[in-house]
This record gives structure tokens, sequence and C-alpha cells, in this order.
């Protein structure tokens, strides 16, 4: 009985991990595209250049 709601938890556990991981990664891919396009605007490109010099 103690062995199987152990395992049950654990898989709850990884599922819930995997989909954390999951959601992570999408909200990182969507703000490195917003990055990238903010970057590709001029402002944003001389403000940067000014800030690496």
């Amino acid at each position: 009985m103690g062995v199987r709601v152990r395992s049950f938890c654990s898989h709850i556990a990884c599922v819930f991990s995997l989909s954390l991981l999951k959601l992570f990664s999408i909200s990182f891919v969507c703000f490195m595209f917003l990055f990238s396009f903010h970057i590709q605007t001029p402002l944003f490109r001389r403000l940067f250049g000014l800030k690496l010099r």
C-alpha cells in the first residue's frame, strides 16, 4: 500500500516538473523572440550600441 502511494506521488512530481519545464521553455522562447524583435528596431539598436561602448 505504502509503496504504491509513494510511486504515485513520485509520478505526480515527475509530471508536474515536466509541465513546469515545458512552461518555462515556452516563456523563455517568447522572451527571446520579443528581445530579438526589440533589437531589430533602430532606436533600441542605437541605445544598445551606446551601452556596448
